[in-house]
């Protein structure tokens, strides 16, 4: 293996053999990398990013793997995951939340705390790293409205970007044309009862169960301006189409199952059935919400 010396240096926490993406991402499809690089502290993930492109070597980072499509072909590049990134430090109605932070996880801490504004977050597969460079968000709520600043690591240095800096838009922000590297957040919240946060997430929960279950990537498209997305691709009659094990949800047909072993391939092939499908019959381009891993 052409990285051992790298490896060496970092045995703590990489783990050698292959990283599946099949079996790390919620939709269950793609190839696998090398080896990944699980960072337990911000020290650690400074120190592999410097490294990383001291020697040359190519690197993706992830975290739960759930609104991403990765590629079949077996990636050149080393895996940074985000998931042992977990601390979370509350100070007054501001809190601190490392990237590997779940939703789940973050939600519990601030139950406990009394602290509330992130109950929308509830049942979302993502980690705040995530959460933070798609301003992921459910029933028209966004996570960018309870964004006080991002920590990010740039060019050797961490720096922290205010609510401005990150440009948040629908589905957007400032890093997906950047290569920082998301180190965390800091969320503005208020203080509730266990009661009323547990109303909120309960009202969250509910508007959440009509989605269907299974091997997913979320939504797969944006909803394009003054219409939804599933909407279109419903009354385009494509709930239902499938391309081997690739599904295109009959419960919301803005959700793409993996029935089985469905490919990138696969899914690829339906997204461009999709999207020709509904511009052909309402002159809408769609535009991919997920995001292409490579």
């Amino acid at each position: 293996m052409g990285g051992n010396v790298l490896l060496s240096e970092y045995k703590d926490f990489y783990k050698e053999t292959p990283f599946h993406f099949a079996k790390n991402s919620s939709i269950g499809c793609g190839g696998f990398a090398e080896v990944a690089f699980f960072p337990r502290t911000t020290e650690e993930l400074k120190s592999l990013i410097n490294r990383f492109r001291e020697k040359g070597q190519g690197f993706i980072t992830v975290g739960n793997m759930t609104n991403v499509l990765p590629s079949d072909t077996p990636s050149s590049k080393y895996v940074i995951c985000t998931k042992k990134l977990t601390k979370i430090e509350l100070s007054s109605n501001l809190v601190y939340v490392e990237a590997g932070v779940t939703s789940g996880m973050l939600l519990r801490t601030l139950k406990k705390a009394g602290k509330s504004g992130a109950e929308f977050l509830i049942g979302i597969p993502c980690t705040l790293g995530g959460a933070l460079y798609m301003n992921a968000g459910a029933g028209g709520r966004y996570i960018s409205e309870i964004v006080d600043s991002v920590t990010v690591y740039r060019a050797g240095s961490l720096i922290t970007l205010s609510l401005r800096d990150c440009k948040y838009a629908y589905k957007s922000s400032v890093f997906m044309d950047t290569d920082d590297v998301i180190v965390g957040g800091t969320l503005r919240l208020s203080e509730a009862t266990e009661r009323e946060i547990l109303t909120r997430e309960r009202y969250w929960l509910n508007k959440r169960v009509h989605l269907p279950k299974g091997k997913s990537m979320g939504c797969v498209f944006k909803n394009p301006e003054g219409a939804f997305a599933g909407e279109l691709i419903d009354r385009s009659g494509l709930k239902g189409l499938r391309v081997g094990d690739a599904l295109v949800s009959p419960q919301h047909a803005n959700f793409i199952i993996n029935t089985g072993r469905a490919t990138e391939r696969q899914i690829r092939t339906l997204i461009t059935i999709i999207k020709n499908t509904v511009f052909a019959r309402y002159g809408v381009m769609l535009e991919e919400e997920i995001r292409y891993l490579t």
